[in-house]
């Protein structure tokens, strides 16, 4: 594996074992859109205080409908499945972003890659198995899982601008989406604990962690990318097993092993690819 890619997806990984627990904790206080609301306006704020200047076009509008209906679906879903189920279910992504990729951007998956994805995905399969997980909380996590492979795809796509200000213009352009709902569903009951919850999602779940997924999407295609992820929910379940939430049985331990192998698969012979080989020497891409 790339080591600066490394700097960012380690971080990226810790961040987001604990980004289900601490969002799901936010919403007992606050509803979807107040909650998502304040989010994307004050990681908006931030940027754009930095960056002095937004990007407004038809790729970053698409940008901002992907983002915030994929936050809208999964802040929905996490009021019917325990955080680590929404990881699980999330990181269905993956088999989503393949095609996806590979029509707007003409990405192709190494074998490696491709059979890392089947295995991972395989293994979510196997976790699901023994579970009782609720048909909407599924529903609406899997079809946010379909806007996170769009937004992964389209971060890949404007990779050559600058990162600060894209997350700028679509966080505030996301705000203004959020805004929108909020008549429809409100609800807003702060307390220490909302305030730890919502820090937490908003400055590290949010402002750090889709700059790095960007900055990671700058460097590798996007089916490198997303089957490094399956780590999350595998971490997320330590997280949620270890505070009481869920029980692990067999076939959880089994969903689990079988996501690290697709990991392990994926990043075989990586270190071939980071280069090519002429007359005996190696050329960086």
């Amino acid at each position: 594996m790339n080591k600066l890619l490394s700097v960012y997806l380690i971080p990226y990984v810790i961040i987001g074992t604990f980004l289900y627990s601490f969002t799901k904790e936010g919403l007992e206080y606050s509803s979807p859109p107040v909650f998502m609301g304040m989010r994307y306006l004050i990681s908006g704020i931030i940027l754009f205080s930095i960056t002095r200047k937004l990007l407004i076009n038809k790729d970053i509008l698409l940008l901002s409908l992907f983002t915030t209906t994929s936050t809208a679906l999964w802040s929905y879903g996490l009021l019917y499945v325990p955080p680590s189920e929404s990881a699980v279910l999330s990181y269905t992504m993956p088999l989503f972003a393949i095609p996806i990729s590979y029509f707007i951007l003409n990405e192709k998956p190494s074998i490696n890659e491709t059979i890392g994805i089947i295995i991972g995905f395989l293994g979510l399969i196997v976790y699901t198995s023994s579970l009782h997980i609720s048909l909407i909380g599924a529903v609406l996590t899997i079809t946010n899982a379909v806007f996170w492979a769009m937004f992964t795809v389209y971060y890949r796509k404007l990779r050559d601008l600058n990162p600060l200000m894209v997350n700028a213009s679509q966080f505030l352009l996301g705000s203004l989406f959020f805004l929108i709902m909020i008549p429809f569903d409100y609800k807003f009951d702060p307390s220490s604990s909302f305030l730890i919850s919502f820090s937490y999602s908003t400055f590290l779940g949010g402002l750090v962690m889709f700059l790095l997924w960007n900055m990671m999407l700058k460097m590798e295609k996007v089916t490198k990318i997303v089957v490094l992820i399956f780590s999350i929910p595998i971490f997320s379940t330590l997280v949620d097993y270890i505070r009481g939430v869920i029980e692990v049985n067999f076939l959880v331990m089994l969903g689990i092993g079988i996501m690290f192998s697709g990991i392990v698969v994926s990043q075989l012979g990586s270190n071939e690819r980071n280069g090519i080989h002429i007359g005996g020497n190696r050329l960086r891409r």
